[in-house]
């Protein structure tokens, strides 16, 4: 083996072995939550700070799907953090999916990976009795957690099932691999900017006809917003952002219709 490959195999090695303490840890924090609800604050702290140091290992190790679950994972305590009675049992689904991929050593092929995360609990989760037909699939890229979590509740509220993410590389990976039934991104992104992002599902073939939106409170004309293709929507920040969103549904449904 030659030396690169064999520091590699070493440092993969020893990511995997605190990976798994990091998520024994955490699981033993989701039991004592489970037994002792009354001491919650200290153990969520605990959980949260082992998922945290996860998601920020993952991907530098090789491993972009365990950053991607511990992502969701965080997503999820946040959300439901003042929640009665705690959902342990949605909360043990991100811990079995990241123990699994650390007990084979191996991250996920493209298609296991996006199974994976779309069998994971969302954060904000639509009433099927409020809606008719099949519910929708929306992919939300915004650096900002508050604005993700807004955009997944209205999205729930018409009927569309959210996957959120903050790296637009990852974004674009799974907007390929899914093809969800939109995609909304905000116009200021880490890595490269929501426009570019947009631009580039909107120029390759698998993902060139999917609806698109972009989420802003720049004014028409912004620098910022220079490049938007003609065929991507905008999603005004403030008080017109219900109905923005609604008429972009709308119009995401009938093109998937025609």
């Amino acid at each position: 083996m030659a030396i690169a490959d064999e520091i590699a195999a070493r440092l993969t090695g020893e990511f995997l072995d605190d990976a798994g303490d990091r998520l024994a840890r955490a699981q033993i924090a989701l039991n004592k939550l489970a037994n002792r609800p009354k001491e919650a604050r200290p153990l969520l702290l605990d959980l949260a700070r082992e998922i945290h140091n996860l998601k920020g290992t993952g991907k530098t190790f090789g491993f972009p799907t365990i950053s991607l679950i511990a992502d969701r994972f965080e997503d999820y305590l946040e959300a439901n953090a003042e929640k009665t009675p705690f959902p342990i049992a949605d909360l043990q689904r991100f811990a079995d999916a990241l123990s699994d991929i650390i007990e084979r050593g191996r991250n996920p092929e493209a298609d296991r990976a996006t199974s994976i995360l779309r069998g994971l609990p969302s954060v904000f989760d639509f009433d099927p009795e409020a809606i008719s037909g099949q519910p929708g699939r929306a992919l939300v890229i915004t650096r900002a957690r508050t604005l993700g979590h807004m955009l997944a509740r209205e999205l729930a509220n018409c009927g569309y099932r959210t996957q959120t993410a903050s790296d637009p590389f990852e974004a674009m990976r799974f907007a390929v691999a899914e093809k969800p039934d939109i995609v909304l991104s905000s116009a200021v992104l880490d890595g490269m900017s929501g426009i570019d992002l947009l631009r580039a599902i909107r120029s390759i073939r698998p993902t060139a006809s999917l609806p698109t939106a972009v989420v802003t409170s720049f004014d028409a004309g912004h620098p910022e917003l220079a490049g938007l293709p003609k065929e991507v929507s905008v999603i005004r920040l403030g008080k017109t952002l219900s109905d923005d969103l609604a008429l972009v549904l709308t119009n995401a449904g009938e093109v998937s219709r025609a």
